[in-house]
């Protein structure tokens, strides 16, 4: 379906309803204009090569922005952020430095789909879903994670278990890093500090690096909600965990302008990282996939401006909190389970009720039919790794609004007698 070609709108209102896409076009008027402002005066120097790991302006304007978000209450050296051609960029070259193919890399389960595909295409590392219950201790339920990936990539390679060897097949595979996302795609949550705390002990102990992708941190809505980077966290609890001096080495966080700037199609990645080794390494990658100077002289007048920079975050916060309201709103009056979201543009919910069976092919059928009964597109929960099937992740920040209670009461209209169907059928049987 080219479900592209004839979208909804007020003026087509049987249009497709598309909430795959994981971008946020609520407050892009906002962007555009004070970009096409600072993209018109840029000096003549920008013409030239500059600093591959983004020019000193923008990463000035960067480690302020921070310092006044989500990592407040530590100081943010400009020299410890590397500016790359998007997320996916940095999280690339990050892997290409701190793990080797064949290495594993733990991802608390559901997760971003382009995961499995940025970490695997050139750095041939192993993404490793795991389900991970913040209700329960963490670090026996990493161990099982750790374990389970180890021996089942390398019974795939043939290695023969050991952790020494030569020749082909004779390592067992490293667990290089645990990488997780908060708030999180496609859950629409955070983590809890309790939670990010016991990762870091885990990759400390285990001298794991730790990952956490914060890209959607300065998107967070929730009445009375707010967003603390992993970075900020282990400044502030280095006293009690183990071998805090392995912190600068191990920690990286990686951001950038995509979602919560709704500048996806900019190309601007961000990580904060204190491993000296690294940054030097991406010295040299950054070469490869470089920032073009006028965007990174917009970015960095724009930034700068704080009155400007204050003024959007408050209304895309308030944007992204209307328009979720008519999300779920529309939910519970359908009476569809879902995660409550509070950050990020996602949210979480349960169509397990309108499976035809079960099954991840179940799943399938059932998206197949969204798509062609009710020109709703959604994203299928095995995409995303979920622990069974029936649950579709909801993109509700690229199309209108006022789309979003459309799409849910054509779901509901068509689907909702399957549930009750299905209900009596239990009670018959028992």
């Amino acid at each position: 379906m080219d479900a592209k070609s004839r979208q909804w709108s007020p003026e087509d209102p049987e249009g497709n309803i598309i909430l795959t896409v994981a971008e946020n076009r609520i407050s892009s008027d906002i962007v555009r204009d004070r970009l096409s402002q600072a993209a018109a005066d840029f000096p003549e120097e920008a013409l030239t090569y500059q600093d591959m790991r983004g020019i000193p302006a923008l990463r000035q304007a960067l480690a302020r922005l921070l310092e006044s978000t989500f990592m407040k209450g530590i100081s943010v050296d400009p020299d410890q952020l590397s500016v790359s051609a998007g997320a996916g960029a940095i999280i690339e070259n990050l892997f290409h430095c701190i793990a080797g193919p064949g290495d594993v890399v733990l991802i608390p389960a559901p997760y971003y789909p382009a995961f499995d595909n940025d970490l695997q295409v050139k750095c041939g590392v192993v993404p490793w879903p795991f389900h991970l219950d913040e209700g329960r201790p963490l670090g026996p339920q990493l161990n099982a994670a750790a374990e389970a990936a180890a021996d089942a990539t390398a019974a795939a390679s043939g290695s023969n278990g050991t952790e020494s060897g030569s020749g082909p097949g004779s390592r067992r595979p490293r667990v290089a890093a645990l990488l997780f996302t908060s708030p999180n795609n496609p859950l629409g949550t955070m983590y809890s500090r309790d939670t990010v705390v016991e990762m870091l002990r885990w990759c400390l102990e285990h001298e794991v690096h730790c990952v956490s992708d914060e890209i959607y941190g300065n998107s967070v809505f929730g009445e009375g909600a707010s967003f603390t980077s992993a970075e900020v966290i282990a400044r502030q609890e280095a006293a009690g965990l183990p071998h805090p001096e392995r912190l600068p080495d191990l920690l990286h966080v990686v951001w950038g302008m995509s979602k919560d700037f709704c500048a996806s199609g900019l190309r601007v990645g961000c990580l904060h990282s204190r491993n000296t080794q690294l940054n030097k390494a991406l010295d040299n990658l950054g070469y490869f996939c470089a920032v073009a100077n006028p965007v990174q002289w917009a970015l960095a007048a724009a930034l700068a401006d704080t009155a400007w920079l204050t003024g959007f975050l408050d209304t895309n916060r308030r944007r992204m909190a209307a328009a979720y309201g008519q999300l779920e709103a529309a939910l519970t009056a359908a009476g569809i389970p879902h995660v409550t979201a509070d950050s990020a543009m996602f949210c979480w919910v349960d169509l397990r009720a309108w499976l035809p069976e079960p099954t991840w092919a179940g799943e399938a059928a059932l998206w197949e039919e969204m798509c062609r009964e009710c020109r709703v597109l959604l994203t299928p929960g095995e995409q995303c790794h979920a622990a069974e099937p029936g649950f579709f992740r909801v993109c509700w920040a690229w199309m209108p609004g006022d789309s979003l209670p459309v799409a849910v009461r054509r779901l509901a209209a068509h689907f909702g007698g399957r549930a009750k169907q299905g209900g009596a059928a239990a009670a018959q049987e028992q």
